[in-house]
């Protein structure tokens, strides 16, 4: 005959694996778990009420928040644009300038060729035109390097810019004048790669002055 009277409930317990005590299973479950080693720390996270809604003050301390970061990031961008902007210019500049003793090496080559072209008897000959097409090529290629010339013939004299290398007293022309341009100058950008050299004209009012003699 079956035994009708009702059996307990069955309790489980487990044993901690640290300790080595028993616990009750139902005890274990209702406890807090221990913090896992090696996970990163979670953020702190915002209380909400009840109701849903973020306390006015913290929503306005996160908006702060938001835009100190956003501050920070448009300077941080800015300042990179700046610098990445100077970094080239400053590239271009250096590649420019590199080229500048060699170029200045080529000056006397160019110089030689405008002398040919001035020489007498070289008109209607076949060597001219030769000569005039490469002096031509030789310039257009300076030009592509942002090499200028300097051609003062006419111009105030500008020490700067000029050399002079002689004076010539005259009565027909305003003082500190170029008279004549030996060698034109040349410019890189705004450097000076080789000054024009001149002969500058200086007025006399009257030639018997003058310490070369006079009527």
């Amino acid at each position: 005959m079956s035994d009708d009277k009702p059996q307990d409930d069955i309790e489980l317990y487990i044993v901690d694996e640290e300790t080595g005590q028993t616990e009750s299973l139902l005890t274990a479950a209702k406890r807090p778990k221990k913090e896992e080693k090696g996970l990163e720390p979670v953020a702190p996270q915002i209380d909400v009420p009840p109701g849903g809604e973020v306390p006015t003050q913290e929503l306005a301390r996160l908006r702060q928040e938001v835009d100190r970061f956003k501050e920070l990031y448009l300077r941080k961008m800015a300042d990179f644009e700046n610098y990445r902007k100077r970094q080239e210019r400053e590239m271009v500049e250096f590649r420019r300038l590199a080229n500048a003793d060699l170029l200045r090496e080529l000056f006397p080559v160019l110089d030689n060729l405008e002398r040919a072209l001035e020489a007498p008897g070289s008109e209607g000959s076949g060597l001219r035109a030769g000569v005039e097409l490469v002096l031509r090529q030789f310039k257009e290629i300076l030009g592509r390097f942002g090499v200028v010339e300097i051609d003062p013939q006419g111009l105030p004299f500008d020490p700067t810019v000029h050399e002079a290398l002689a004076r010539h007293e005259t009565a027909d022309v305003t003082e500190n004048t170029v008279f004549q341009v030996l060698e034109k100058g040349y410019l890189l950008g705004e450097r000076l790669l080789r000054p024009a050299r001149v002969v500058v004209a200086v007025r006399v009012d009257d030639p018997r002055n003058s310490p070369y003699g006079g009527a």
